[in-house]
């Protein structure tokens, strides 16, 4: 058993639902897939829209947001993420192994929704890179069109799974995943697993 995260750091509610995972894996001693991929593109198949495109919609998230962050406890500066291009970042974490690569994004999701960089700055990873001490090759990775191709078929078997945003979490128990989209339904996979548990015992 174990549990597929599917993330993109143009994401605030992915950045809400990273903070809580390592402490989640630990919680149900269950391994979790950190699975960078493509948000513009899984919209766009899935015929979804961004939430910034209905006015009300956005407002109403920005508040709700907010809140998170006050229920996490945890720090929150809102982007538009129509403003900055999250793919050097997803490009990096595609090129690193889960544990690497689970640092790596926690990181570059804290420098982002936490007010510490500008995203619309050209040289936003390497500050985050910088800021939080992290080695600045992970931000430079070697065959970028292979890394590219490789979030590209993520980003399809996301949406052939079900998916349609992010984040998404796809729990492996059974004969098919069972998905579970946003930071608010970490409960509900928090009680998929133990009930998958209760069932193996």
């Amino acid at each position: 058993m174990h549990v597929d995260f599917y993330y993109d750091f143009v994401s605030p509610y992915s950045y809400l639902a990273a903070l809580r995972v390592p402490e989640f894996a630990i919680q149900h001693q269950i391994n979790i897939h950190w699975k960078p991929f493509l948000l513009p593109q899984l919209i766009k198949m899935s015929g979804n829209t961004p939430p910034s495109s209905v006015r009300r919609k956005a407002l109403y998230l920005y508040r709700d947001l907010k809140r998170w962050a006050e229920h996490l406890d945890v720090p929150f500066k809102m982007q538009n993420p129509s403003f900055f291009d999250s793919r050097p970042a997803l490009l990096g974490a595609q090129a690193l192994n889960n544990g690497k690569r689970s640092s790596f994004s926690l990181e570059v999701f804290k420098g982002l929704w936490s007010g510490g960089v500008q995203p619309d700055h050209p040289r936003w990873l390497d500050e985050i890179m910088t800021d939080h001490k992290l080695p600045i090759e992970w931000a430079q990775p070697e065959h970028p069109d292979q890394l590219m191709a490789e979030l590209k078929d993520s980003t399809v078997t996301a949406y052939r799974l079900g998916a349609f945003g992010a984040p998404t979490f796809l729990l492996y128990c059974g004969a098919k995943p069972e998905l579970f989209w946003g930071v608010d339904r970490m409960d509900f996979l928090s009680h998929a697993i133990n009930m998958a548990k209760v069932k193996k015992s």
